[in-house]
């Protein structure tokens, strides 16, 4: 048991990694945000003074959709990263400016929020820092520095819905980035969960699930499928694989994209043999829900089934969680 926790904790640390890259920085495409975990929604950059990122719980069809997030009363958040040095004075003018143009020149009603709010940004800000604004159900706003809370401002419903128009509002303070905050998804097909079969018997086997790690395609079983296989043991692998239990095992690794859906270069861990063979896995344009594999000694080429899920799961199933 202790050894299948540690392959559990093993493949969620790997999940850490899996990022949307813009300009020269990244964002995790899942983020806990005050132990609430949320989707990356879309991202984008500003004149490389900075870039921001939209975290969302619920979907969104497009651009038309900034007011209906900025006055919805639940968990979202956004992930600034500066790209240059910059003062705290020229990021706080950012907000004070598009408060002005969200709220049609009205932020003066909400000016002591807004003050509470900026004082907590520092005088200075550095490159490649990373400042979360959290919204909260329970109607507070509160700002992280990197790892750190840096505080919050309480009752903040009216001021939530005035901020995120900064971004997403009718006059936000860039419609380019506003369009990139509001993206539609667009899920990788390769990745999410794999029925795979015996080539033989054409029997089910395991599930497998696909996800990316630093633009590289791993796969780890899932489940066993047969009851008697629920707790096999890998004896026969070697390296760190070796002993440890079947659920929870890499045995895809480092896939890199070729384009066209097809990933080369990998490695396939038999369950069986041990054996560690070169590997390549694709889809065919016109059968997205089939993913071929192929490695050394596989007797021809392998077919899994797409196992389909819930729009949410879905997502989910694409992107990584990473707390901070």
């Amino acid at each position: 048991m202790k050894g299948k926790i540690l392959i559990i904790f093993f493949f969620l640390t790997f999940l850490c990694f899996s990022q949307t890259k813009v300009g020269d920085v990244h964002f995790n495409d899942i983020d806990v945000f005050d132990k609430t975990e949320l989707m990356l929604n879309g991202a984008g950059e500003k004149d490389r003074y900075y870039a921001i990122a939209l975290y969302l719980d619920f979907e969104v069809d497009g651009v038309e959709d900034g007011i209906m997030v900025a006055d919805k009363d639940t968990d979202m958040a956004f992930t600034i990263k500066p790209i240059s040095n910059i003062s705290g004075d020229r990021l706080k003018g950012v907000i004070r400016n598009g408060l002005e143009r969200a709220t049609d020149g009205n932020s003066y009603l909400l000016e002591n929020q807004i003050r509470d709010f900026l004082k907590l940004f520092p005088q200075k800000i550095n490159k490649y820092e990373i400042f979360r604004i959290v919204y909260s159900k329970d109607k507070k706003i509160t700002l992280y520095k990197n790892k750190e809370r840096l505080g919050s401002v309480n009752d903040s419903f009216e001021f939530k819905k005035a901020l995120f128009k900064v971004w997403l509002g009718d006059n936000p303070e860039d419609a380019g980035l506003k369009e990139d905050l509001l993206g539609a998804f667009e899920e990788n097909p390769i990745l999410g969960k794999w029925k795979a079969y015996d080539k033989k018997t054409g029997v089910a086997i395991n599930i497998v699930q696909l996800y990316m790690i630093e633009n590289r395609v791993f796969g780890s079983i899932e489940r066993m499928l047969r009851q008697s296989e629920r707790d096999a043991v890998c004896y026969e692998c070697e390296g760190d694989d070796k002993n440890q239990p079947v659920e929870g095992l890499v045995i895809l690794k480092r896939l890199s994209d070729k384009g066209g859906n097809k990933y080369t270069g990998g490695k396939y861990t038999n369950i069986r043999t041990g054996e560690v063979s070169d590997c390549q896995i694709w889809i065919d344009k016109n059968d997205p829900d089939i993913l071929k594999v192929k490695y050394k000694g596989s007797g021809g080429t392998h077919q899994w089934k797409r196992i389909k899920a819930s729009v949410k799961n879905n997502r989910e199933d694409f992107r990584t969680v990473k707390g901070f």
